[in-house]
């Protein structure tokens, strides 16, 4: 039997979080033409965060006197020094040319959790372009990290969150993240399911290693972080008015060289800024209402970023989740927790996005948003070209029945699914055969009173493009062989 049910059980139906988001992106080439350019966020938790001994702080003064008095989206000297300091690390591990440093394991509320940590490569480790879930590739105009999962203490594996479109609660970047070791790495944290209880987690990152009896900690306070390859990102002020979230934050370069970065595409239809990129870009987590995303700005920063020993000052609007506290996950940087002034009001519904809890065990995903989905790896439960159950299914099927069991509704959705590989009429016929498997296997162990409907739907629905690298591909081909059940 599996360890999955109190773990599943446990987790909560959503993510809910508001999105300020920055996207750096390296403009030596074209530009990407993402369908929306960020993801990334400010999380709310509740609580007051405890101050940090390592938060990166300038080496004088602090920039937060002068950021009320300097001109908005004006490139100017530093006003202070400004040091780029690293968090406290827990462990490095590394695989051939890639590497991964752990800062930490941060609880955001009874049911998240994010990781934060630093990434490394070279360019002459092609294999280590791919900081990304298998399956998930470029997202959001960017590379996502998300090759990282937690293992808690019944063994289960729990993923980044993901959003109806796919897209992860985590930190981007459009310049492959394994050509940042020449300057030290980059930023790099996703938010992951974590059911309240779990204090000590293994934490892996796939291709590269395990690191193990990983404590689950508040995450420490902090109002500057590194950010991209030479930056730092300081939130000076936040304020909340009429469900709007405004942040107001200085960016100082604080390395030799400026990086080719350009400014998220702005999403909405504004005629002055079409085509534009623009400043808009940190995100907003919380337990009240789904990730709060961009609020309409006409008067963002558009450009690039600044030269060495240049800060710009820059104000960036989000949509407010609603909740006390604010933790500020900037795309390309590191989790920023700070205080805000004025009232929490839930934001604009258009500007809210949810993200669904992501699990797995034995074979068998589960995800939590809207509606319960288990998704069956048929490479667990069949042979090739098979509609068999082996005998490896009967754990996928046992984790598959635990979760029914815990969900108010008797009411199931069977549907088989294949990879576009071979004949539309095999791939209808096979998928047809692997969800009546399914069904079977369900019935017996559920008992009377469900009613469990089948549908098969060969190659048709994929859930992943199968195009690109020989990898890309066996990776997409995989996600789209499943047998799916849903709970309606």
């Amino acid at each position: 039997m599996t360890k999955t049910a109190a773990s599943f059980a446990r987790l909560a139906g959503a993510v809910v979080a508001a999105a300020l988001v920055l996207t750096a992106c390296e403009s030596a080439g074209p530009d990407p033409q993402p369908e929306t350019t960020t993801t990334a966020g400010a999380a709310v938790t509740s609580g007051t965060p405890p101050v940090a001994d390592d938060a990166v702080t300038t080496t004088e003064g602090s920039a937060e006197a002068t950021a009320e008095a300097l001109e908005l989206n004006t490139a100017v000297p530093m006003t202070v020094p400004v040091e780029r300091t690293w968090p406290e690390e827990i462990e490095t591990i590394s695989e051939g040319e890639r590497e991964f440093t752990l800062f930490g394991v941060h609880r955001l509320d009874d049911s998240r959790a994010v990781v934060t940590g630093r990434v490394a490569g070279s360019t002459s480790d092609t294999s280590a372009a791919q900081w990304f879930e298998p399956g998930f590739f470029f997202a959001s105009g960017g590379y996502e990290f998300s090759r990282v999962a937690v293992v808690d203490q019944e063994g289960v594996r729990h993923l980044p969150v993901r959003d109806e479109d796919d897209r992860c609660l985590c930190s981007v970047s459009t310049k492959v993240y394994t050509e940042l070791g020449d300057e030290g790495g980059a930023p790099a944290w996703a938010v992951v399911s974590l059911p309240a209880g779990q204090d000590r987690v293994d934490v892996e990152v796939a291709d590269v290693g395990t690191i193990q009896d990983v404590p689950v900690t508040e995450l420490p306070q902090a109002s500057s972080v590194p950010f991209g390859w030479n930056e730092v990102l300081t939130i000076d002020q936040v304020s909340r008015e009429g469900g709007v979230v405004t942040a107001r934050t200085t960016m100082a370069n604080a390395g030799d060289f400026r990086p080719t970065y350009t400014l998220a595409r702005h999403q909405f239809d504004f005629p002055d800024l079409q085509g534009q990129h623009c400043f808009q870009g940190l995100a907003a987590y919380g337990p009240v209402a789904p990730t709060g995303r961009m609020a309409k700005d006409t008067d963002c920063h558009t450009g690039s970023m600044v030269e060495p020993g240049e800060q710009i000052t820059l104000e960036v609007k989000v949509a407010d989740p609603g909740g006390e506290h604010l933790v500020v996950l900037p795309d390309a940087g590191l989790p920023v927790t700070t205080p805000a002034v004025g009232t929490a009001s839930v934001g604009a519904a258009e500007s809210l996005r949810t993200y669904a809890s992501r699990a797995e065990e034995a074979g068998a995903s589960v995800e939590q948003g809207d509606e319960v989905t288990v998704s069956l790896d048929t490479a667990v439960l069949f042979d090739f070209d098979k509609a068999k159950l082996t005998g490896k299914a009967d754990d996928a099927i046992a984790v598959a029945v635990e979760v029914l069991r815990e969900q108010d509704s008797r009411a199931v959705a069977v549907a088989g699914h294949t990879d576009g590989q071979g004949s539309a009429a095999r791939n209808d016929e096979l998928s047809e055969q692997r969800a009546e498997a399914v069904a079977r296997a369900l019935e017996e162990e559920l008992g009377s009173g469900w009613d469990i409907t089948v549908e098969w739907h060969g190659s048709s629905r994929p859930v992943a493009d199968e195009t690109g690298t020989e990898e890309q591909v066996e990776a997409a081909q995989a996600r789209n062989r499943r047998v799916e059940i849903t709970v309606r």
